[in-house]
């Protein structure tokens, strides 16, 4: 992990938020730890992917008149 100017690099140090604000997280230091910018960026496209493809599902299900 490189804690070095400049930062943005794929090796560079970065906070993440374990369980994010925006999905009710509470900003504290016990749900933070340090990533790297890669590994930080590739773990909330995940989330976000899975976001996406839950409320199409969700989308789906009302259209269709399920449950």
């Amino acid at each position: 992990m490189d804690f070095e100017e400049p930062h943005g690099r794929p090796e560079s140090a970065t906070i993440e938020h374990l369980v994010d604000s925006t999905l009710g997280g509470l900003r504290t230091q016990k749900h933070r730890r340090l990533a790297h910018a890669v590994c930080n960026h590739t773990r909330n496209e995940f989330r976000m992917q899975a976001e996406r493809e839950f409320q199409r599902w969700i989308a789906v299900r009302q259209a269709s008149g399920k449950p």
